[in-house]
């Protein structure tokens, strides 16, 4: 195919796609009445139902904190990827307390429980706002062009030839006729004032809901009728959410055109003339969004369209029948009006807001104008009281912090955000998070009044966690128990204390790294240690933190704290790691030390009970025997266990055992098997504390050397670094230096 044949292909594919979004054309009434009560859902929503609907398409449905939890406060795990990062040129994330705080916002404003309010998102610089509010409105803009999305207005379509209009109608004169005026003919000449086929379309720039067209007084009845689910209606006519189906009424202009046809025509002839279109919001237009910045002019003077006033006058015989004229507020009347900072010429715009978010009214001339429209401010918190100076205005904000980060798990997406994955291969296991911890720390107030109340002593926390708890802070801001937090601790965390410490959680984040900084920081971080042939490790975060000027942010020894929970939590893993409940093997194990204990050391011979060959010898004893003593047991004791076992096994097993009684079925087996499994996780460390052996074996794992070791000592030790890999994510070198690091800093006796 030619090129030029493939260019033409091109275009007729654009053309078709363009024609069909232009054939969607406008509906009459009746039709919509039909879509009323095939979809009343989606038919019947204002802008505050829309934007919930919006929410919870790009939100999914979360998971609650602790799930089967009876003290559960609903603080859910959101995933607003698909909202705030997907799609999106610059990503916004938001922590698991700002998701919470603006979904139970958006589900109160559906519901109609906050009525004439505005939504203030109160933040420091640099945590996000602008990208925050651009992000949100451009997203509710692809959502409204959606099916799940679809807003209605109404615009009127007159028929001239019943209603009468001249054959010819005087251009303005060019000399009387402003800039701002040629300009206003020449953008609605076009897009509101056309007389094809005999009529006069005439959008409601109010952007009224088709319902509101119909009488107050008859509107119940007309709904009764259409709807058929029973379920809805019952919604619909008992549910504060709809109550403005039943309240609001037509704009003025819509009103007045109304009145106006009925002075010429029948009230069905009028409602003929009522259509239906989608209400389509574009923010670079002002239709249905409006976003003003500081430096916007104040703009008072209301809008019209002389042309198409020259039309209606001409339809009308009268120059008052219908004034087509509005504010600025109507074009996002059912629609977003939003304040991008409350600086210079904002201050004054959200001081006139006041009466209008009061009352709902707006008064243009000698006409009122009902808005139904979404307030939204973006604040600095040394703002705030610009707008919240009088009591009566600061009760109609609902205030939604947009702080810095305080979810050190959101911290750690935006890190990897930035990077590609091969940056994380870096890091060994956890250290990203303590990053993201040291840099959280610096944000959270010194104390938290709830945390303290529901902890008494802190100290007895103090190998793991700071002495004001910050780190216990982070852990239930993201939804988590720590797993060094104790039982009581775990059962007295109740719905109060819960509800307390997320309250709190509002006032956080004002303080310490910016967003901005602590990805220059990051950035500065990988340019430092990041190398090709070693891991990122914790000694690594600990140096890198430890200068003055980022000392100065963090909490009083942060640093030591977060080594030392770095540390237990390693601890943790390797003990899991090592960790291997096998029945069978375990019944080997004391069957085939039975047998042992009878034979001299250094010798090598088979188990008649296992049928396994053994060589016995010290570091064979001291294996089992670890697991059946206390970590700290001295060599004596040692001596003393193997002792009495061989003392007991001659004078009673060994008797029972030639009297046809099975091993596993003695007296000596069943408590050696009961002493075994109850302490095998406990002391699953011993060989780390004790076995020379064992700790050189992790060494030399890996190396020709390694396969000089016991087949016992071999096996467990390939089990600790398998489980370490599938269980904790460790490749196969960074399990070998976790293990090297827990044994070169004693971490089995730091805790």
């Amino acid at each position: 195919m030619k090129n030029s044949d493939k260019v033409k292909d091109s275009l007729q594919l654009l053309h078709g796609k363009l024609e069909k979004k232009k054939d969607q054309h406008s509906i009459s009434l009746e039709s919509f009445l039909r879509e009323v009560g095939a979809q009343p859902r989606r038919s019947l929503r204002n802008v505050f139902q829309l934007l919930h609907d919006m929410i919870h398409y790009y939100i999914p449905s979360g998971e609650n904190e602790y799930p089967n939890d009876p003290n559960s406060i609903n603080y859910i795990h959101y995933d607003t990827h698909e909202l705030f990062v997907n799609d999106t040129e610059v990503p916004f994330f938001a922590d698991r307390l700002l998701a919470n705080r603006l979904i139970n916002v958006v589900d109160s404003l559906k519901l109609g429980v906050l009525k004439n309010k505005m939504l203030v998102f109160i933040g420091p610089p640099g945590s996000g706002k602008s990208t925050f509010l651009n992000i949100f409105l451009e997203k509710l803009e692809k959502f409204c062009g959606l099916d799940e999305g679809e807003m209605f207005e109404t615009v009127w379509h007159l028929d001239t030839k019943k209603i009468g209009l001249p054959t010819f109608i005087a251009p303005l004169e060019p000399e009387t006729t402003g800039l701002a005026t040629k300009l206003a003919m020449l953008t609605h000449q076009t897009e509101q004032a056309r007389v094809p086929d005999d009529k006069l379309v005439i959008p409601c720039p109010s952007h009224d809901h088709p319902i509101v067209q119909i009488p107050l007084e008859y509107r119940r009845e007309v709904l009764e009728q259409v709807i058929e689910d029973a379920a809805f209606k019952e919604e619909l006519f008992n549910h504060k959410e709809y109550e403005w189906v039943f309240t609001k009424t037509a704009c003025p202009i819509c009103s007045s055109i109304y009145k106006a046809l009925c002075e010429k025509l029948s009230p069905a002839e009028a409602f003929d003339m009522i259509f239906v279109r989608r209400y389509e919001f574009s923010r670079k237009l002002g239709e249905g969004v409006s976003v003003y910045n500081p430096g916007d002019q104040l703009e008072k003077k209301p809008l019209d369209n002389p042309e198409l006033q020259r039309w209606i006058d001409s339809i009308f015989k009268s120059s008052s029948a219908v004034s087509y004229t509005y504010s600025r507020l109507a074009k996002t009347n059912n629609g977003i009006f939003a304040i991008m900072d409350v600086k210079s010429n904002n201050v004054e715009r959200v001081q006139n807001m006041h009466g209008i978010i009061s009352d709902g009214i707006h008064k243009v001339g000698t006409t009122e104008e009902t808005i139904n429209s979404l307030f939204m401010a973006l604040v600095n918190p040394e703002d705030f009281d610009i707008i919240g100076k009088e009591k009566s205005f600061r009760d109609r904000l609902i205030n939604i912090p947009v702080p810095y980060i305080r979810d050190y798990t959101t911290e750690v997406e935006i890190y990897r955000n930035a990077y590609t994955d091969s940056v994380f291969e870096s890091f060994m296991p956890r250290v990203l998070t303590s990053f993201a911890q040291v840099i959280v720390s610096s944000r959270l107030n010194e104390k938290s009044e709830g945390v303290h109340n529901w902890i008494k002593k802190p100290s007895k926390y103090e190998k793991v966690c700071d002495k004001n708890l910050l780190l216990l802070q982070m852990e239930v801001y993201s939804g988590t128990i720590p797993s060094w937090l104790r039982e009581e601790d775990v059962q007295s965390m109740t719905r109060d204390v819960r509800r307390k410490i997320i309250q709190e959680g509002e006032s956080q984040g004002v303080i310490g790294f910016s967003g901005r900084e602590s990805i220059e920081m990051f950035n500065n971080f990988l340019m430092r240690y990041r190398k090709d042939d070693t891991f990122i490790t914790i000694d690594d975060i600990i140096e890198y933190f430890s200068v003055e000027k980022y000392i100065e942010k963090l909490p009083k020894s942060f640093l030591d704290v977060i080594q030392n929970l770095y540390d237990y939590t390693t601890l943790q893993e390797v003990k899991e790691a090592m960790f291997f409940y096998n029945e069978q093997q375990i019944a080997a194990d004391i069957k085939n030390y039975l047998f042992a204990i009878t034979v001299d050391e250094g010798t090598e011979a088979e188990s008649p009970y296992t049928g396994e060959q053994i060589s016995i010898s010290e570091d064979y004893f001291l294996e089992i025997e670890a697991r059946l003593l206390e970590p700290t047991s001295n060599v004596e004791e040692y001596e003393v266990l193997r002792n009495e076992q061989l003392r007991r096994f001659v004078a009673s097993t060994l008797h029972q055992i030639k009297a046809g009684t099975p091993i596993e079925e003695t007296e000596q087996y069943v408590a050696l098997l009961a002493r075994y499994n109850s302490s095998l996780k406990e002391n699953v460390m011993a060989p780390f504390i004790k076995n020379e052996n064992f700790r050189r074996a992790i060494k030399d794992y890996d190396t020709d050397t390694f396969k000089t070791y016991d087949k016992r000592i071999r096996s467990e030790v390939t089990l600790l670094f398998t489980n370490l890999e599938t269980k904790f994510g460790y490749s196969r070198a960074g399990a070998k230096k976790i293990c090297i690091y827990a044994i070169d800093n004693d971490l089995a006796n730091k805790f």
